[in-house]
């Protein structure tokens, strides 16, 4: 908890200068964000997160890659999309643990294996679709 709490706070005051770098890194930094001290409160916030979570709950880590996608068109900015991110995450780990335990009863299917079977579809497409696109 304690290192969950600290990427949380690395994190949450990050809205406005990530709203920022959508407009571009040019744009970003002619508003006075300080690119290269932001892009390290990201990794070290994010490893903090990630990391404290991946240890408490195994890995499950495909939540956290298809929830923001998925949210991202209908919520949009990056402020708001951390906050929905987490309770769509958490939506979406009680949809996946009902499917495990109600669903399919009589199996040993964990719920990381059915997590990364929703989530390794979801990851190539999302692969293949960027890779696609022209930079």
């Amino acid at each position: 908890l304690p290192i969950m709490v600290v990427g949380w706070a690395l994190l949450l005051p990050l809205a406005r200068p990530l709203e920022a770098l959508t407009l571009g890194e040019d744009a970003a930094a002619s508003m006075g964000i300080n690119l290269v001290r932001l892009r390290w409160q990201v990794v070290l916030g994010t490893a903090c997160v990630v990391g404290a979570g991946t240890a408490v709950a195994g890995a499950i880590g495909f939540i956290g890659l298809i929830v923001p996608h998925v949210l991202r068109p209908l919520v949009g900015a990056p402020g708001p999309l951390l906050i929905t991110s987490a309770l769509g995450g958490a939506a979406m780990l009680l949809a996946a643990d009902i499917a495990v335990r109600v669903v399919l009863p009589g199996r040993d299917l964990k719920l990381g294996v059915l997590t990364a079977l929703v989530g390794a579809p979801f990851f190539l497409q999302l692969v293949w679709r960027t890779g696609r696109t022209p930079v």
